[in-house]
């Protein structure tokens, strides 16, 4: 037989997974919607080499701020459907996703992957301030409609619909007071000059621990190991355990073998060395952080419908 029809038969009688290129086989590009060093930034460098490892290739982060994370939402929005320009999304993207300030947006144009990070929030206020419980907290806010400042860094976002869903279940209403760092809010608290803030516990802390700031409750199901005194806001009769959400996404229209490869490679990652040390270390470990990408849609669509409602009655 022909040396050439012989090579022909042999690539006919392979089974179709043999013929298709194995994925990934170039290297892949994280888009963070955010700028360098913030939560979402940091996290996505931190589980990246687990993922290398995993998927033996390159992974490069690119940042991609504006337009409140939807200008990198709306560049992986245009690129191929092939699995190689992966989304890093946040809460920010469900609020979006309920008033889209662009033509794309994260429920119509985009899969999920994995979620693989809950952080857990606290309510915080100032070391000035006269409130020592969620109770005098409460107390005065019902007294004094709207002269409560809680400051946050998104008008519109993450940082003032997480106010609001705290103030609304505590029911009190308050005055979001929007800053451009985290930094500056944690100033403000020393200061006086605002009430307190709904944040993230890792980067305050010290200032906790020194009774500069003060927590008076934590917004997760379970109180917080590094801070037992502290009760949840559930123990405290308001019903409010939201955290934020941190994942991966990509374009609707990635093969679903694509999508699946990506979504085990993220929870093998997480089990990586470097990457269980970066959770201990900023307090992520607390929560479940892995929902494959099944479980991630659902609470893509639960979340979605809960801010709807929250913006709705804000005005927003």
């Amino acid at each position: 037989m022909n040396q050439f029809i012989l090579e022909i038969l042999v690539v006919l009688l392979l089974p179709a997974s043999a013929m298709t290129a194995a994925f990934p086989e170039r290297p892949i590009e994280i888009i963070v919607p955010f700028g360098v060093g913030g939560g979402s930034d940091t996290a996505a460098r931190a589980i990246v080499p687990g993922l290398e490892k995993v998927l033996g290739v390159k992974i490069v982060v690119t940042n991609m701020p504006g337009g409140g994370a939807t200008r990198g939402m709306i560049h992986v929005a245009q690129q191929p459907p092939d699995g190689y320009t992966i989304l890093a999304i946040t809460t920010s993207h469900f609020i979006d996703a309920v008033k889209p300030k662009a033509r794309h947006n994260l429920l119509d144009d985009f899969l999920p992957v994995a979620r693989y990070q809950l952080d857990t929030t606290a309510v915080l206020v100032g070391g000035k301030t006269p409130f020592k419980d969620i109770k005098e907290l409460i107390d005065y806010g019902e007294k004094n409609p709207r002269q409560l400042k809680f400051a946050g860094t998104s008008p519109g976002g993450w940082s003032e619909i997480q106010t609001l869903s705290f103030a609304k279940l505590a029911g009190i209403k308050v005055t979001f007071v929007p800053y451009g760092s985290g930094a500056e809010i944690k100033a403000a608290m020393l200061g006086g000059h605002i009430h307190g803030a709904l944040e993230e516990v890792a980067e305050t802390l010290p200032l906790i621990k020194a009774g500069q700031i003060r927590a008076l409750a934590m917004i997760s199901e379970a109180r917080h190991p590094a801070l037992r005194d502290v009760p949840t806001a559930v123990e405290q009769g308001i019903n409010h355990t939201k955290g934020l959400t941190r994942g991966f996404a990509v374009r609707k229209g990635t093969p679903p073998d694509r999508v699946k490869v990506l979504a085990e490679a993220v929870r093998k990652a997480m089990e990586d060395p470097g990457y269980k040390k970066f959770e201990q270390e900023n307090f992520l470990h607390i929560r479940k952080g892995y929902l494959p990408p099944d479980e991630f849609r659902k609470i893509w669509e639960e979340e979605v419908g809960v801010y709807r409602e929250i913006l709705k009655e804000a005005g927003l």
